[in-house]
């Protein structure tokens, strides 16, 4: 571009001027020129691309109409309060206007985008220099083409932003006013939410005894109101799980991984002829291909992954649960016990449904107290029956104990004419009750499936092959009780409108500072200080497990292991307090005062403790003895089993586990009979008859010992005569064996070889 110009400028390129106020040379214009193009592409670049707006043009009607819903149900409960669907609303318009706050923030990221672009454009026909060409005749006719393609890319670009500028800015009025109507119907529900806490315990009806069933005009117009809404709480129910779809890409990966993980343990326990392993009671509730046990681990976890799910969305993955157990209970329990929990589903699905009435009258108040009546029955007998069919039926006896007194309160408040809260107790109560249940199915799949893991590494041969499951599956009963309890208490509190006030509470009890003389510090860092020391005891209790120290290893099984175990738990000790002094936040300088006076108490009271924790590090460097050595200490005779922080365990030959201050170990006389090796000399005595018989004896005697495998070829055995005389010989057997451990099979193996050769040769053994 610009050739022409070149060539006629010849030599000198900034001799050419125009008219006005700034000289034009022939460089400064293609700079300028290209420029300007540039601009041009970019924004028409941009423009027709177009902004990412599809998603909030396809959202935004949805949202419109739930919110137009929501809008019409709480005008239904200015009236009468339905505190579930308060809850479910409260929990989705704040999902919508998080939503709703994100759009605007993108459209005015693209309408300032935009403005700018305009702005570029504006500047064009004010530039100086795009003047000056079209004044001066010889710049104008040389130019004229990129001139005319310039304005071609400016009517284009103009065009586009102008109508971008439209879209958007219609856009971001719809965006806007939806984001204000969700914050004004946002402060409604929060509102409504308030008068139920307030009026809940306030008389809304008439006494039971004094309710003379009269039905107004109004209360059928609110009942057909109600009706009709169900159909609006669908759709918003239905826009909640859309836009929380990740959530089930999460739990499908977590499914299909628990899957193939279960079935390949089964496939490699059948493989190597173990079926009987996969037999009740080991397994109860998993097969080989587990739809339904995968199907109770998703929709039992769900609700850790979305905390402030609605209560409607939590009863909807209750009722895919319950159908599911039915399906898994049908099999697997005795025909009386599944009729017993027919009967709760049918006793949920009444109480759920009774709850759903707007305006109860006098027959719907009757029935919700037989409903009680029955809950309460229902209730009582799972504490004193049902609860024994369950792997963690002690929690099922506790929550059927919650779910008879909440039901006999829900009965006192319905006759006192509180219908509100005696619903939401109603229904709160067996939905935790059901929960409970599903929960209590969880924990017992989660420890199938680890006990088929455990089987299967046993087979394969892995690391996990030395653990000991009994030990292990205690553990691990024990944090998934944790979870249950933590779970069922989040869903349970949420059912009667009060999660979020004790969340408060209690974030507020553990995050405010306190100040105790200059030491500020928060009841959570306290916390997290001994959570951390409590985890870094507890890996270092079974780190052994990694390598091959396992608690079912008998007395002639135990076997070599490095001392330096005992370092790796005394760094993984130290590592974790130290971990946790910074967690809690409490400065050095006062960590330094604890530390001088827990000096003190040393000096004091602690030497006995602290001389054996020094003994346990000295054990760690110069290695007197490791796990699996033979030893003898304080009179006791037997095998390393544990060297720990403060104290070492040994197993003695009769199965008894000793344990000796790490402070003995070292100030006492060890005689350890395998430090360097395992070899021991041992003696056999053999009284014979006649005398005579002596050069025989001797001959079968060790003709016999030397054919064993179990002793030191390089030492010959001695045979020794220890006493004669006419009658009989007493001899000693002096002899060297490979391994200690062996030494009281050996003697009883040669013992009876001996006695036989001699037998067998007329010669008489005592």
């Amino acid at each position: 571009m610009g050739n022409a110009a070149c060539a006629q400028s010849g030599k000198d390129t900034t001799a050419v001027t125009a008219s006005g106020p700034a000289k034009l040379s022939v460089d400064s214009l293609l700079i300028r020129m290209e420029d300007l193009h540039n601009t041009l592409d970019r924004i028409n670049d941009i423009t027709s691309r177009g902004f990412d707006t599809r998603g909030m043009q396809e959202d935004l009607p949805e949202i419109k109409s739930n919110l137009q819903t929501i809008e019409d149900n709480l005008k239904l409960y200015n009236k009468v309060l339905n505190i579930r669907n308060l809850q479910m609303f409260h929990v989705l318009l704040a999902d919508m206007r998080e939503h709703l706050e994100d759009w605007r923030s993108r459209l005015f990221n693209y309408n300032k985008e935009l403005v700018k672009m305009n702005a570029e454009m504006m500047a064009f026909t004010k530039d100086s220099f795009v003047k000056q060409i079209k004044a001066d005749t010889t710049f104008r006719n040389f130019y004229l083409p990129e001139l005319k393609e310039l304005k071609s890319k400016w009517v284009e670009a103009k065009a586009a932003t102008t109508q971008h500028l439209d879209k958007i800015s219609l856009l971001q009025a719809g965006v806007s006013g939806s984001y204000f109507k969700a914050l004004e119907l946002e402060n409604k529900v929060d509102k409504q939410l308030k008068v139920f806490s307030l009026k809940s315990l306030g008389k809304e009806y008439n006494y039971l005894w004094e309710d003379n069933g009269h039905r107004d005009a109004a209360a059928d117009t609110l009942t057909q109101q109600s009706s009709r809404s169900l159909e609006g709480l669908g759709k918003i129910l239905n826009y909640y799980a859309g836009n929380h779809s990740d959530i089930w890409w999460w739990m499908l990966l977590i499914g299909l991984v628990f899957f193939f993980r279960v079935n390949k343990q089964f496939k490699r326990i059948k493989k190597a002829g173990k079926s009987e392993l996969l037999q009740p009671p080991y397994i109860k509730y998993l097969r080989a291909l587990p739809f339904a046990g995968t199907l109770v681990i998703i929709l039992n976890i769900a609700s850790f992954f979305d905390l402030n799910a609605p209560a409607a969305y939590i009863d909807l993955l209750q009722s895919f649960l319950l159908i599911i157990l039915t399906v898994l209970f049908w099999r697997r329990w005795e025909r009386r016990m599944f009729i017993y929990w027919i009967a709760i589903v049918v006793l949920y699905m009444l109480t759920t449904g009774t709850a759903a009435v707007v305006v109860p009258d006098l027959r719907v108040r009757i029935w919700m107290l037989v409903l009680n009546v029955l809950s309460v029955i229902t209730g009582l007998f799972i504490y004193f029956r049902i609860y024994r069919n369950l792997s963690a039926g002690k929690l099922v006896r506790i929550v059927s104990a919650v779910f008879v007194v909440f039901n006999v309160l829900a009965a006192l408040f319905n006759l006192y004419g509180r219908l509100s809260i005696a619903q939401v107790y109603s229904t709160a109560a067996i939905a935790g009750l059901l929960q409970i249940i599903g929960l209590t199915v969880f924990v017992q799949i989660v420890e199938e499936a680890f006990y088929l893991q455990m089987q299967s590494s046993r087979i394969a041969g892995g690391i996990t092959a030395r653990f000991d499951f009994e030990k292990i599956r205690e553990g691990l009963h024990k944090i998934l009780t944790v979870l249950v309890v933590v779970l069922w208490l989040m869903v349970f509190t949420t059912n009667l409108n009060i999660y979020n006030d004790l969340y408060n509470g209690i974030s507020s009890l553990i995050s405010t500072p306190r100040i105790i003389g200059t030491t500020s510090f928060t009841l959570g860092n306290i916390l997290l200080f001994f959570v951390i020391l409590l985890i870094s005891n507890l890996f270092q209790k079974y780190i052994g497990y990694f390598f091959g120290e396992t608690d079912d290893d008998m007395v002639g099984e135990v076997k070599e292991k490095s001392s330096r175990l005992l370092l790796l738990r005394l760094l993984v000790l130290v590592a974790g307090f130290l971990i946790a002094i910074a967690a809690s936040g409490l400065p050095m300088d006062k960590i330094t005062v604890v530390l001088g006076a827990l000096g003190v108490g040393i000096g004091l009271g602690l030497q006995n403790i602290v001389n054996n924790l020094v003994s346990g590090v000295i054990l760690i460097f110069e290695r007197p003895l490791k796990i699996g050595d033979y030893v003898e200490v304080a009179g006791q005779k037997g095998r390393v089993k544990d060297i720990g922080i403060r104290s070492s365990r040994m197993v003695t030959t009769e199965g008894a586990e000793v344990t000796v201050p790490n402070g003995d170990l070292l100030s006492s006389k060890l005689i350890n009979w395998t430090l360097s090796n395992n070899h021991i000399r041992t003696e056999l005595l053999f009284t014979i008859a006649p005398s005579s018989a002596l050069p025989l004896a001797k001959e079968i005697i060790l003709e016999e010992v030397s054919g064993s495998d179990a002793i030191i070829g390089k030492v010959a055995p001695e045979l020794l005569v220890k006493s004669i005389n006419d009658n009989n010989v007493a001899l000693k057997l002096q002899v060297w064996i490979r391994n200690v451990h062996h030494e009281e099979a050996f003697k009883s193996r040669m013992l009876q070889q001996v006695y036989q050769r001699l037998k067998d040769n007329e010669i008489t053994m005592s």
